[in-house]
């Protein structure tokens, strides 16, 4: 009997290999499951700097407030906290993961959206706990939104990780490469960008891994291409295996930018390594969150990992279907989220 068993496993493992398909994780092995997710910041800044008079600005201001409000980041919490629950990742690297504040012009500001209080709340709700180990903050932005009330927006980046695994060397760093926007009257804004980093050691295991987190400059090739060598440049002195997650806003198929810098400089990209080079698309849905279909047709979101020292054994996506959404039918985020388990070989 014995026999027979061992050599039906065989033909099982034979027939797996031959559809492409992972073997299933031996007991004992070192996996590391991670998640990255572009939560949504709640509103398109982008038309704010095509103002083309003070009085302009204060009206974009006031419009993407009001959609702020409207993209109901409580609820797309929830929404999200249903999707991880499900997954339970060790580490996640959230992008996104804005601060928003509102005042009387010229008073004092107090907290209308803090996104990453938000989460971490829904996320004990639905049973899961996790702590803030990393976030890097990117800078404040603070415009009046009309005659009487203004409004300020911090941009962060966070790594969450479980409570109970073990974190060492939280650090959070400002890109040298920046983006500096002045709008047609003249006014100036520097948009920062960085990248978080935690050491974590596997569950009962010895072994750290390095997870980075990072959300590159989009629209601006010269600098976000400048970003990914940078955090390439820094991850490379790690005496760790590295894993790099985040929205790299980069596709697959340009021939420059930060995809090919860590594709070609000893990382593999997760998604691919499970699913080849098609689908996996986690960008973009439209800012107000109610379209219908999904318009998910990019892949700019990734997880890269040494393949020297980890493999991906699985790579799937979150918030991408329709029974995703909030009652009020918002996407959980304009991207997808994408979670990856990683072995250590």
């Amino acid at each position: 009997m014995a026999r027979r068993w061992a050599a039906l496993l065989a033909v099982v493992g034979l027939v797996a290999a031959a559809l492409g398909l992972a073997a299933p994780a031996q007991a004992g092995t070192r996996q590391l499951k991670v998640a990255t997710y572009n939560i949504y910041l709640g509103a398109d800044l982008a038309p704010l700097a095509l103002a083309q008079t003070p009085q302009e600005l204060v009206a974009r201001a006031g419009i993407a407030y009001d959609q702020v409000v409207a993209t109901d980041f409580p609820s797309r919490a929830r929404a999200i906290s249903r999707l991880l629950r499900s997954e339970r990742p060790e580490v996640i690297g959230l992008q996104e993961v804005a601060l928003w504040k509102k005042g009387p012009l010229g008073g004092r500001l107090h907290t209308t959206y803090d996104f990453l209080d938000i989460l971490l709340r829904e996320l004990r709700r639905a049973g899961l706990h996790y702590r803030a180990a990393a976030v890097d903050d990117t800078g404040t932005t603070t415009l009046p939104i009309s005659a009487t009330e203004q409004a300020s927006f911090t941009n962060r980046d966070a790594i969450l990780v479980q409570d109970g695994v073990s974190v060492t060397n939280a650090q959070a760093h400002l890109y040298a490469a920046k983006l500096v926007i002045t709008t047609p009257f003249g006014l100036t804004f520097t948009t920062p960008r960085g990248w978080s980093a935690v050491d974590v050691a596997l569950k009962g295991k010895s072994t750290r891994v390095r997870v980075a987190t990072t959300h590159l400059q989009p629209g601006v090739p010269a600098i976000r291409n400048a970003q990914g060598r940078e955090l390439y440049a820094a991850l490379a002195r790690s005496p760790y295996p590295v894993t790099a997650l985040g929205d790299f806003n980069t596709l697959p198929t340009e021939a420059t930018g930060p995809y090919v810098t860590f594709t070609t400089g000893g990382y593999d990209d997760a998604w691919r390594t499970v699913h080849g080079p098609g689908g996996g698309f986690t960008a973009v849905q439209d800012p107000d969150l109610r379209n219908l279909p999904s318009r998910l047709s990019a892949r700019i979101d990734y997880v890269f990992y040494q393949p020297a020292h980890l493999s991906a054994a699985s790579a799937h996506l979150i918030g991408d279907k329709v029974r995703d959404r909030t009652p009020k039918g918002l996407w959980p985020s304009d991207h997808a989220g994408l979670v990856v388990g990683l072995h250590l070989r």
